[in-house]
């Protein structure tokens, strides 16, 4: 099975469980990475076991941390709700908070978290990546979307010295459309475009 991956660099989003949840409607506004989850993963009757989705968080004292939940083997959380989903990931975040650099420690069946950096986890990706951007070729015309990292950022654009590393990468450029969306929308679209080419 060839696995959907999606990484979100959520640079305003705080590590400390606490100061996570104090971030909810204000500052940072990390409820929109509950948004994420549910656009990355959610399906009628269950989820993609397809998906691989990796969220790193970066408002932080030391590390960032990624929060790895693979589809695969994921299990059922105790609700999907936005409030649901916030409350897990403090619990994750709580699990991971005394990581040192490149630690990574399993939370539940599926769900892991690591101490380290959007650029270390890019760098040591071995596949093929993608980034968005309005000016890209358009999404609907390219004929395999498939085994690609499709990399998104949260409501602090992407500067342009991080698209620049990524293109030293080989990471290639779509757009989907004139509109700049949340990445919540994003997701959504990418997996319907992957949807229509594997039907």
């Amino acid at each position: 099975m060839i696995m959907r991956q999606f990484l979100i660099r959520a640079k305003g989003a705080p590590v400390d469980p606490k100061k996570f949840l104090a971030s909810t409607g204000v500052n940072g506004h990390v409820e929109y990475l509950a948004n994420v989850v549910q656009q990355t993963l959610l399906i009628s009757q269950g989820h993609r076991a397809d998906t691989q989705l990796t969220l790193v968080l970066e408002k932080s004292d030391n590390y960032s941390r990624a929060i790895e939940i693979d589809g695969a083997s994921l299990g059922s959380l105790s609700g999907w709700q936005e409030a649901n989903i916030l409350e897990f990931f403090a619990e994750v975040l709580a699990c991971g908070k005394y990581l040192k650099k490149d630690e990574m420690v399993p939370f539940i069946g599926g769900v892991n978290i690591r101490a380290t950096s959007f650029e270390r986890l890019v760098r040591n990706y071995s596949g093929k990546i993608a980034m968005l951007d309005p000016k890209g070729s358009d999404i609907r015309l390219e004929p395999r979307l498939e085994d690609l990292l499709f990399i998104m950022t949260d409501h602090i654009p992407m500067e342009r010295n991080t698209r620049k590393y990524l293109q030293r990468l080989g990471a290639r450029s779509f757009s989907l459309g004139p509109v700049i969306l949340h990445s919540s929308q994003c997701v959504a679209l990418v997996h319907n475009e992957l949807d229509r080419q594997s039907n």
